[in-house]
């Protein structure tokens, strides 16, 4: 959510996202790791950067374009480089689920069609570019204390609480380590729209569950119990590369059938 995303920026010492940068790299990690190679051959040698620097790119356009602060290490320098994949031509930011489902739609759509477009003409970096920012876009919205606003979030906390304790980031700085076994990808969709309409309810199924357990996770929260908190932290990220995976597959059929 874009209000509640502006907000955590504003109360801690350096620009941040949603979940961390780790918990982003493994969940991303952990869903391409159970796709087939003719997928993963579409991105070519470009898969390693989606992992490690690609599915951050929303993160860091904004700190770079709001804030003016570049991560040191491999990626980019100005935002101007990325603004192409985590921006829409008409000015509105890729980054997460809004909530608001029109406007959801419309940015899978933009992703979509663009991956698509990369896989038909063969250009692997702007695939996977524009596959890291999808692959923000679905974990930030499995993302557990993105399912309320700020306010609400805080509205949860115990009584006697320490002011100041910033229970966002408490819940989403890591997720344990994890795999999805065997599974195998699933196709999400015939055609582009009913692929995003899918995607889209499936991001928001799993934001309804987190806000489900979210007086429990802000109690864990606030007492520091990192066992339950995993719990929670481990179902959401394996969620999150679930959908991620099957949207990939999906995309990588639907650019298979262009050809």
């Amino acid at each position: 959510m874009r209000l509640l995303l502006c907000v955590a920026l504003s109360i801690v010492a350096q620009p941040c996202g949603a979940w961390e940068t780790t918990p982003h790299q493994k969940i991303t990690s952990v869903a391409l790791a159970t796709l087939p190679k003719s997928v993963l051959d579409r991105f070519g040698a470009e898969a390693p950067a989606l992992v490690e620097i690609y599915c951050t790119l929303p993160d860091r356009y904004v700190e770079m374009e709001s804030f003016g602060f570049v991560r040191k290490g491999p990626g980019p320098r100005i935002a101007a480089e990325i603004r192409l994949y985590c921006v829409r031509p008409d000015g509105e930011p890729v980054h997460g689920p809004t909530g608001e489902r029109d406007a959801d739609l419309t940015s899978l759509v933009y992703l979509f069609e663009r991956i698509v477009t990369s896989f038909s003409e063969n250009r692997p970096e702007d695939a996977a570019r524009y596959a890291g920012v999808l692959a923000h876009f679905v974990e930030d919205g499995l993302s557990p204390p993105h399912a309320v606003s700020m306010e609400q979030l805080l509205a949860m906390a115990p009584p006697g609480t320490p002011r100041g304790l910033n229970l966002h980031s408490i819940m989403e700085r890591s997720v344990p380590e994890f795999t999805l076994g065997a599974r195998i990808p699933r196709k999400a969709g015939d055609h582009l729209l009913s692929s995003a309409e899918a995607i889209l309810e499936q991001c928001y199924a799993g934001a309804g569950q987190n806000r489900k357990d979210l007086p429990s996770m802000v109690k864990a929260a606030c007492a520091r119990d990192e066992r339950t908190l995993d719990v929670y932290r481990l179902r959401a990220g394996r969620r999150a590369a679930e959908i991620f995976a099957d949207a990939l597959f999906t995309l990588s059929e639907l650019g298979a059938a262009q050809r």
